[in-house]
């Protein structure tokens, strides 16, 4: 009897695991992202200056011209971030002729932890074009609210994680929000969303 019960506790840990890691990264409401026909008066997005791999100020007025794959998470992410910042990589190195025509951007939202060595390491694995962005608590906090994200440290052993929203965020040009899609989107399916925006262009310039 003891055994069955040990077993049965032993399903029962598993399945709370579960729940909480499931919990933890399941996305956050769309309140959270506003689409830009908001009637809401405060703005949506904008530009921001921060600090860059290299320990350089980077504005996003400093890729005016460029389309925006723009994407909040942090370097102790487990899979989540991973996954988008892999998926973000690979559609974009589909593109070939049209790569140039799109910048990546990370931006932390654990600043605390994510130094600017860390971040360059970290970035070795992915695109190679990706900027990868960190700051003051002040500034990122700034960024968050300008761009709806979520983000709430999660105690985790003698350490914690970052519950965070997981949006990617597609900007035009001229830095304002076009609309947010799923980091888990296939790569397939985020490059057929960036040769939309490219064919929308060259029709908005003929």
């Amino acid at each position: 009897m003891t055994r069955i019960r040990w077993i049965l506790y032993g399903i029962s840990l598993c399945a709370l695991c579960a729940y909480i890691v499931v919990s933890q990264y399941r996305e956050k409401p769309l309140a959270y992202v506003v689409d830009k026909n908001t009637t809401e008066t405060t703005p949506f997005g904008g530009d921001f200056a921060l600090i860059n791999a290299d320990g350089k100020s980077f504005a996003l007025k400093d890729v005016r011209g460029k389309f925006v794959v723009l994407y909040f998470g942090y370097t102790f992410c487990p899979d989540i971030c991973p996954l988008g910042l892999s998926n973000i990589s690979k559609a974009l190195a589909s593109l070939e002729r049209d790569r140039d025509q799109f910048v990546p951007i990370f931006i932390t939202v654990d600043p605390k932890r994510d130094t600017t060595e860390l971040l360059k390491l970290y970035a070795s694995n992915f695109d190679p074009a990706f900027v990868m962005l960190t700051g003051t608590d002040k500034a990122i906090d700034a960024v968050k609210s300008q761009y709806r994200v979520y983000a709430k440290s999660v105690a985790h052993g003698n350490a914690y994680l970052v519950d965070h929203s997981t949006y990617v965020y597609l900007l035009d040009q001229n830095g304002a929000f076009i609309k947010h899609i799923p980091h888990d989107m296939t790569p397939v399916e985020m490059k057929r969303v960036f040769v939309e925006l490219l064919a929308k262009k060259s029709k908005e310039a003929k």
